[in-house]
Parts: C-alpha cells; structure tokens; sequence
C-alpha cells in the first residue's frame, strides 16, 4: 500500500525520539513502524490500530494518539500532513 500522507516531524518529537531510544533501542525499530502506519492510515479508518482522537484539544495540539507498548506518539492532521507532536511514556504523555 503506497503511502498517501506526508510525515512531518516537529523538533519536539525528534528530541523525545532521541531521549527513548537512548533509553530502549528497540523504541527507533517501533517508531518506524509508526510512522509507516500514519502515512497509509492516520485516521484508522480500516480500526486495525489503537488511534484515538483526544477530546478537548486544539489544531496543533496533538489531536490524535497511537499507542504502542507503554509508548504514545501524539500527531495531528493537517489536509495531506501528519505532524508529529511527541513520543513519550504514557505516564509521561498527557501533562502539560
């Protein structure tokens, strides 16, 4: 399936990536995997992966989450584009 959107990574979520996989090197194998994911599906419309989209928040905010692991990756959606926020523990994830 060819990918039909566009990864975009922020400066955030590349400085989470880092400070995981510092920590579990196995984290860049799974990311990939994500990434690869949200470029054919970031909306889960064929409901094979943990997508949700988190109430209460903004454009820009990291509207939507998919969960891997103990790891949660926050992204947006933007025409073509999915930006992606962060990539932290779900301890971590959802405090501001």
């Amino acid at each position: 399936m060819p990918a039909s959107y566009r990864i975009v990574i922020t400066s955030f979520f590349a400085k989470d990536v880092r400070r995981q996989v510092k920590k579990d090197k196995r984290a860049l194998e799974e990311i990939e995997n994500l990434k690869e994911i949200l470029a054919a599906d970031p909306y889960n419309l064929s409901k094979r992966f943990d997508i949700r989209k988190l109430k209460g928040l903004k454009p820009g905010e990291g509207q939507f989450r998919i969960r891997v692991k103990d790891y949660r990756l926050r992204y947006d959606i933007f025409g073509r584009d999915v930006v992606l926020y962060s990539f932290r523990h779900r301890k971590d994830i959802y405090q501001v």
